[in-house]
């Protein structure tokens, strides 16, 4: 095993102390807490270079995606998907009257984006599309960030971060 010898000073939180602790207890050999720490730095640092990229999609109202597009773009995304959808959540629908009669509908329209980035735009996209898409109502929708094995472009055979650009 590797000789140790460098210290980092880390200040946690109670709460941050016993997620570590519960992971560390899973683990065959019991590591100390540095050790468990020092493991999952080196979790997260293995899966940022196997997945580089991630594929945000969002799930918000209609209205307001004029408004997100804008911020996204204001942010340097290049290229967005969208696409008008239907589905409810904690809402459950609506009721609406036609012709006098009130009937209950389900499935309330939205609009889906997904947008492919790099990992390093991550947070900063999730951010202007929460304060975008936020209108402070139940219903404003979901943001959903998944790890993005490939890209491909498919006019130039460019692949990965160079295909989302």
């Amino acid at each position: 095993m590797e000789k140790l010898d460098q210290r980092i000073q880390l200040v946690a939180s109670a709460e941050f102390n016993n997620v570590v602790d519960r992971w560390r207890r899973d683990q065959a050999d019991l590591p100390s807490r540095s050790e468990a720490i020092r493991r999952l730095v080196l979790h997260g640092l293995e899966y940022e270079k196997s997945y580089p990229m991630r594929m945000i999609t969002a799930i918000i109202r209609p209205h307001k995606y004029e408004e997100l597009r804008d911020a996204l773009v204001a942010i340097g995304i290049e290229g967005i998907t969208v696409t008008q959808v239907q589905g409810f959540g904690r809402q459950r629908g609506h009721s609406e009257i036609y012709r006098g009669a009130e009937y209950q509908v389900m499935e309330v329209p939205k609009v889906r984006i997904d947008v492919a980035v790099s990992a390093e735009l991550v947070e900063k996209a999730v951010r202007e599309i929460e304060k975008a898409a936020n209108t402070g109502k139940t219903g404003d929708g979901k943001i959903f960030v998944q790890p993005l094995e490939q890209v491909v472009r498919i006019r130039t055979g460019e692949t990965n971060e160079m295909a989302i650009g």
